[in-house]
């Protein structure tokens, strides 16, 4: 007689399990989508920006969808070598952060070629003036002759002025899109000649002569603190390829660092330790000209 409700009771609960498990498996597909088409729109958006800012012009979908596969495709891959979700969570997560690292560093060599070249296009820039020409024909004459990325800039700088933008406006932009000293330098030069008149060729070429003093001494404190930066990668390196070679002779007791608490706490430890050491010689061996 009381295996009955005993029998209605235990359906009741069933049911009510697999309604609430139908439930959260709802919200966290509609929680889940949503979130994922913000995540994608936010990337699509920052690193498209950042593309059309360094002139690469590749569709932020296909990346997007390019970058997740290689994320899915080396954690799998880490996971199968190591049998360890921890290692295999490091390598997805760096994985994901890959593009936004080549977009920096692809962006900080561009900035320094520019800075390079900057020299060159004043003199041009002055070069013109003195020749008779207007300040608009002495600028596309650097968008002609300059090869890329001032050629790019200055191109740029040029189709915001036919476009109706006002001289400094378009240098704004011009120093927005490259945020060093001497694009804002140059711009400053550009808006004072051009409103209170004088020699602006004069002005450009003193500029370009200061850039290039600035250059040779940055090349010559790069060249004396060549040992300390070659110092700093051997130090961050050291540690990694120590553990790679002790894990292909020792497997099985290389495996605790990964597999235990106390393992974790060690590679914390190590990993501080490694990211002061390599930021304090960076500050030791970074000087400001």
């Amino acid at each position: 007689m009381s295996t009955v409700p005993v029998a209605a009771s235990l359906g009741l609960a069933l049911a009510g399990a697999f309604g609430a498990a139908v439930a959260l498996l709802v919200l966290f597909a509609r929680f889940g989508t949503s979130a994922a088409a913000r995540h994608r729109e936010r990337f699509e958006r920052g690193v498209g920006a950042r593309m059309r800012e360094s002139f690469v012009f590749v569709d932020a979908t296909r990346l997007f969808v390019m970058q997740h596969l290689l994320t899915l495709s080396v954690a799998a891959a880490a996971w199968w070598i190591t049998g360890d979700w921890p290692a295999a969570l490091a390598v997805a997560f760096a994985a994901a952060l890959l593009p936004r690292f080549v977009l920096a560093r692809l962006r900080r060599r561009r900035i320094e070629a520019f800075r390079r070249q900057l020299p060159d296009a004043l003199m041009l820039v002055a070069g013109g003036l003195r020749s008779g020409s207007g300040l608009m024909q002495a600028l596309a004459q650097v968008a002609a002759e300059m090869p890329a990325p001032a050629r790019n800039e200055f191109g740029l700088l040029l189709r915001e002025q036919r476009l109706g933008v006002t001289l400094e406006e378009a240098l704004a932009s011009f120093g927005r899109r490259m945020p060093i000293e001497e694009s804002v330098l140059f711009g400053c030069a550009l808006c004072v000649g051009s409103a209170a008149g004088g020699s602006m060729a004069s002005t450009l070429e003193s500029l370009a002569d200061s850039m290039r003093r600035k250059l040779a001494i940055e090349g010559k404190i790069r060249a004396l603190t060549a040992q300390g930066r070659l110092q700093a990668w051997v130090m961050g390196a050291l540690p990694s390829l120590l553990g790679a070679v002790l894990f292909a002779i020792e497997p099985v007791a290389m495996r605790a660092l990964f597999t235990t608490w106390h393992g974790w706490l060690v590679c914390a430890v190590v990993l501080a330790l490694q990211a002061i050491g390599v930021f304090a010689i960076r500050r030791v061996v970074m000087i400001d000209v």
